[in-house]
């Protein structure tokens, strides 16, 4: 407790809080260290701020499958090193990159299938493939719902061929040729295909658990090199939408609360705006449609829209602004006009 009265006055004091902030977040947090530096305890403070939430998601009559729980950290590099070393690999202080991947677990023909898309992609792209992970898990903390769903979940290690590319850079070319690889999976109908995280920056772990399992089912967790500065969580509670896997959050680019209710229009208003989007930014924009992937929640069009407008370049508080503004009307007296024309421009 004096830690967080002491961070808290912290940030008050440089003017990232105010008491006047303070709200419900029902289900959604994040945990950030306010140095910036990478630590365990951001990872294990993230995950039992996860459990703390767990009346927040619904829970199935077998008592042990939820709505879906995960958590949202930085690759930690010590302990991916070592996972590529396994690989026969030797790690050159390239930017180490991660997709964590759910594939159809039954189907034997189908996980091949989707390997070689991935590979496929990856390498078209000028990136090299350290190889493949099978995600250590202990499945016996699952419910019997969430077990006869449960994808088999795999890791690909992978790096750039350009040491030039960094950054926003290189996570823009990863963007697009995860884009390219789950428009190619769809044309071939390969269901249950999910790319939960594919970054060089962080990595996504979520599921169909109880949000008080996420650390006994992906056993990486509990790894002390498992470090972050930040720790995004999040326990679901589905309304919407029926629960499944890849619709657990995190989400690539949020973690976000609430019915939209005007998911319809959006998505439609969406394919009306694909036809004018340009960018010298990507090798090619139609790599990038459609936009709002098939089968996605509300929330996770959402996330789609916002990661596109994100890797962009548009800050983060823009683009939320952009997609989830302020209510007004022309005849608004308290909303600045400056403000009114900027939301009237983003319309």
């Amino acid at each position: 407790m004096k830690n967080y009265i002491k961070n808290k006055e912290l940030l008050k004091q440089n003017h990232v809080y105010s008491d006047d902030m303070e709200h419900d977040a029902c289900g959604v947090g994040i945990i950030a260290s306010t140095e910036g530096k990478k630590s365990r305890k951001v990872v294990e403070y993230g995950i039992e701020a996860l459990k703390a939430v767990w009346h927040r998601g619904a829970v199935d009559a077998d008592g042990k499958t939820g709505d879906g729980a995960g958590i949202h950290v930085e690759i930690p590099k010590d302990f991916f090193i070592e996972k590529i070393e396994v690989t026969g690999h030797t790690h050159d202080n390239s930017e180490i990159c991660v997709g964590m991947i759910f594939l159809p677990r039954n189907n034997y023909e189908a996980q091949e299938s989707c390997k070689t898309i991935v590979e496929s992609e990856l390498t078209k792209n000028d990136f090299s493939i350290y190889g493949w992970r099978q995600v250590p898990i202990n499945p016996n903390v699952l419910g019997e719902k969430a077990l006869q769903t449960m994808p088999e979940i795999i890791q690909v290690l992978f790096k750039s061929h350009n040491p030039e590319l960094t950054n926003k850079d290189l996570e823009r070319k990863i963007y697009e040729t995860r884009r390219k690889i789950e428009n190619e999976a769809f044309k071939k109908s390969l269901n249950h295909f999910y790319i939960c995280s594919l970054s060089s920056k962080s990595i996504i772990y979520k599921g169909m658990f109880l949000a008080e399992a996420i650390s006994d089912f992906y056993l990486d967790l509990k790894d002390e090199r498992f470090v972050s500065r930040f720790a995004i969580f999040h326990q679901r509670f589905s309304t919407n939408t029926a629960p499944s896997w890849n619709l657990a959050q995190p989400f690539r680019a949020i973690a976000h609360n609430g019915e939209i209710n005007t998911f319809r229009g959006n998505k439609n208003w969406m394919k009306v705006h694909e036809q004018e989007m340009k960018s010298n930014l990507f090798e090619n924009i139609e790599n990038l449609k459609p936009v709002i992937q098939q089968g996605t929640s509300d929330s996770a069009a959402l996330d789609n829209v916002f990661e596109l407008l994100n890797i962009s370049g548009q800050p983060a508080p823009l683009a939320k602004l952009m997609l989830v503004p302020d209510a007004w009307s022309k005849k608004n007296e308290t909303l600045p006009k400056d403000h009114q024309q900027l939301f009237n421009f983003f319309k």
